[in-house]
C-alpha cells in the first residue's frame, strides 16, 4: 500500500511538473494609482483661483504565457476623473466633443464619467519568414523620446507625467534579414474623418549605430513623407530624424527635423535634450522651434527626482512652455509615492490651462 501510494504521489508530481512546463494561461499584472491635484489659476477675478481634481486609474497589462509561436498582449486603463477634472470631461461629453485624446466615455455615474483607454490589444503570429501583428499597438517608429516627425502612428502624450504613448489600430509585418537588419510594413485601419497612414521602413545596424530609411503615405491628404533616422553612441548618445514632406503631386515640399542627445554619469545622473524644427505648412500641435530638456537623479534604488522642460514655438508668438518637477519614492514593496508640480507659461492665454498644478500620486502595484 505504501509502495502504491509513493508511486501515485510520484506520478502526480511528474504530471504537475510537465503541466507547469507547458506555460499555458495568461499573465496578468498592473497597478491602481490615484492622482490628487490642485490647479492654480493666477490673475483670475471671475472664478475660484484654486480648483481640486484628479484621476483614479486602474491599469491592467496582460499577455499569454506561451509565446513560442504567437503572442496576445493588452494594456487597458480604466479611469474615473475626480473633482474639477471630472467637470471638464463631463462638459466635453455634453458638448459632443470627440475628446481628441483616445479616452472612450463608457457611462456617466452621477456627474462623473467613467473612461476607458485601450492602449494595446493585439496578437502576433511568428512565421519562419516574418512576424505578423494585428490590432491596437504602440509603434515606436522613430528614435525620439518626445519629438518624432516619423512617429505618425503612436505619439507621446505630454500631459502624462511618464510621457506614455497611445496605440493605433494597425496591421504590421516585420521581416528580419539578419540580427542587425530587416524591413517593416505597417498600415493603419481607416476611420471616418480620421487621417490614416501606411509606412515602409528598412533598417540596419553598423558602426554601433542604428540606421533606418522610411517612407510614409498619408491617405486622406495624399501626402508622401520620406525620412532618414539614426541612433547610436559617440561619447554622447546621439539620435536624429530628417524628414521631407511632398504634397500636391510632389509640387510642394516641406522639411522638418529632430536632433537629440542623451548622456549618463555612472548610471546616476541622466541628461537628455531634443530640438525639433517644423515648417509652418506642416499641420500638428507643435510650433516652428521646439525644445525638450530633461534631467534625472537616481538617488538610490528607491528614490529618484527629475526635472523636465518642454517648449513649443520657442521664441514665437504662440510660445508655450511646461516645466515639471517630479519625485518618485518606493515607500513599500509594491507602493509608490509620486509628487509632482507643473508650471505652464504661454504668450497667448489659454483659459482652460492652469498656471500651476501641484499633485500627489499614490500607486499600488499588483
Amino acid at each position: 500500500m505504501k509502495k502504491l501510494l509513493s508511486m501515485s504521489l510520484l506520478l502526480l508530481a511528474t504530471i504537475r511538473l510537465f503541466a507547469a512546463s507547458e506555460q499555458t494561461g495568461i499573465k496578468l499584472w498592473g497597478s491602481n494609482y490615484v492622482d490628487i491635484a490642485a490647479f492654480h489659476f493666477l490673475n483670475n477675478s471671475t472664478d475660484d483661483s484654486l480648483k481640486i481634481g484628479g484621476m483614479n486609474t486602474v491599469s491592467l497589462k496582460f499577455h499569454n504565457s506561451n509565446k513560442h509561436y504567437g503572442k496576445f498582449e493588452g494594456n487597458i486603463d480604466l479611469l474615473i476623473p475626480l473633482g474639477y477634472t471630472a467637470d471638464q470631461f463631463s462638459q466635453l461629453i455634453e458638448e459632443g466633443d470627440s475628446l481628441s485624446s483616445p479616452f472612450y466615455p463608457l457611462f456617466v455615474q452621477g456627474n462623473t464619467p467613467v473612461l476607458l483607454d485601450i492602449r494595446k490589444l493585439y496578437l502576433s503570429v511568428y512565421l519562419p519568414f516574418a512576424d505578423i501583428m494585428l490590432g491596437r499597438q504602440i509603434i515606436n517608429f522613430g528614435k525620439a523620446f518626445i519629438f518624432s516627425p516619423i512617429d505618425v502612428f503612436s505619439t507621446v502624450d505630454v500631459a502624462d507625467i511618464n510621457f506614455r504613448r497611445h496605440g493605433s489600430d494597425v496591421t504590421a509585418i516585420k521581416i528580419p534579414f539578419s540580427f542587425l537588419s530587416g524591413m517593416d510594413l505597417i498600415t493603419e485601419f481607416p476611420r471616418k474623418h480620421h487621417e490614416y497612414s501606411s509606412a515602409f521602413r528598412i533598417y540596419h545596424n553598423m558602426w554601433d549605430f542604428d540606421f533606418a530609411a522610411n517612407a510614409i503615405y498619408k491617405h486622406r491628404n495624399k501626402e508622401v513623407i520620406t525620412g532618414f533616422s539614426f541612433k547610436g553612441d559617440a561619447f554622447f548618445g546621439i539620435y536624429g530624424e530628417l524628414i521631407e514632406h511632398f504634397m500636391d503631386n510632389f509640387e510642394k515640399k516641406y522639411f522638418e527635423g529632430m536632433f537629440g542627445l542623451d548622456y549618463s554619469i555612472a548610471n546616476t545622473y541622466i541628461f537628455r535634450t531634443e530640438y525639433y524644427y517644423k515648417n509652418s505648412n506642416i499641420n500638428n500641435e507643435w510650433g516652428k522651434h521646439n525644445l525638450f530638456i530633461s534631467f534625472q537623479y537616481l538617488i538610490n534604488d528607491l528614490l529618484n527626482v527629475s526635472i523636465h522642460t518642454i517648449g513649443s514655438d520657442v521664441g514665437g508668438n504662440e510660445q508655450m512652455l511646461m516645466y515639471m518637477g517630479q519625485c518618485n519614492y518606493n515607500i513599500l514593496q509594491n507602493v509608490n509615492l509620486i509628487t509632482y508640480a507643473r508650471y505652464f507659461s504661454q504668450k497667448n492665454e489659454v483659459k482652460t490651462l492652469p498656471d500651476v498644478e501641484y499633485a500627489v500620486r499614490i500607486e499600488v502595484k499588483f
